[in-house]
């Protein structure tokens, strides 16, 4: 018998615990539904495990999904009986049937790394760093280079300036011969 066939037989064992007559609270001349902690312990078992083991197409989660919990308290005895005949119905039909749901997992970067979502990003991340660091980098390079070039200007008109005064030199120190 594997782990899951003894959870269900459990519960199912433990479901023949309760009743409308312990489940039950007298007012106004007659008897309500009133569940006890016990009992909505027993039912939150069992959603639990049909939840974790079915998925929503499955007749289990269906069968749970149409489980009223409502009427477990304040309500008729036949409509207690009701909801909780379904409830019981829902755990009895996973004795047959095999868990379909599948197992998360566990691991974030794994199911991260699956992601195409994931993937989507880092790439338009990367590619927007990469045109605002090119943008950057070429703004800076031009800033530079304007600067150099006035540096460079600057320069060739000092050096103009000196060889205009080295040729207005020269022309003093030679004497002109006619």
């Amino acid at each position: 018998m594997t782990k899951q066939n003894k959870i269900i037989a459990e519960l199912i064992k433990e479901s023949d615990l309760y009743s409308f007559n312990n489940n039950k609270k007298y007012s106004t001349d007659q008897y309500y539904s009133y569940a006890t902690p016990d009992f909505l312990a027993w039912v939150s078992k069992v959603e639990n495990f049909i939840r974790t083991n079915y998925d929503e197409n499955s007749g289990p989660h269906r069968m749970l999904d149409s489980v009223n919990q409502k009427k477990f308290s304040g309500y008729y005895q036949s409509e207690f009986e009701t909801e909780f005949t379904k409830l019981k119905g829902a755990i009895k039909s996973c004795e047959n049937l095999k868990a379909n749901k599948k197992i998360n997992e566990n691991n974030y970067i794994l199911s991260l790394i699956k992601n195409p979502f994931f993937w989507t990003v880092i790439v338009v991340l990367i590619s927007a760093s990469y045109k605002l660091g090119f943008d950057n980098g070429n703004s800076r390079f031009d800033n530079e280079k304007n600067e150099l070039n006035k540096q460079n200007l600057e320069l060739n008109d000092s050096i103009q300036k000196l060889n205009n005064l080295i040729k207005k030199q020269d022309s003093i120190s030679k004497p002109k011969t006619q």
